[in-house]
């Protein structure tokens, strides 16, 4: 109820995405909350209303690459959130570094 309110809220995705894992843990739900979450680009290119928001991006990834073992699905989150972000404004290192990892 909280994600259709505020999609912007990503604490309420991330609270969104335990409560999947935790209770139904279906893999197609896991991603489809997911892919909601990471539709709701933060209206500002300021780095303070990106953090969390990658952050979703991220825990993606790593969904895809640790939980499902689909490392393609992972390589091409990574790719995606890649593409996204406003590299002229700032950038994340943390991303670029895990997506680094995930490609070698």
């Amino acid at each position: 109820d909280e994600v259709r309110k505020n999609p912007l809220n990503y604490d309420s995705w991330f609270d969104y995405v335990r409560l999947e894992e935790e209770t139904v843990g279906n893999k197609d739900r896991i991603r489809e909350v997911y892919e909601r979450a990471i539709a709701n680009v933060p209206p500002a290119q300021e780095k303070r209303y990106w953090q969390r928001y990658i952050y979703l991006w991220i825990n993606y990834a790593l969904f895809e690459e640790i939980e499902t073992k689909d490392v393609e699905r992972a390589r091409h989150v990574y790719r995606e959130c890649l593409k996204i972000i406003p590299h002229t404004k700032f950038s994340f290192a943390k991303i670029w570094l895990l997506a680094a990892q995930c490609f070698t």
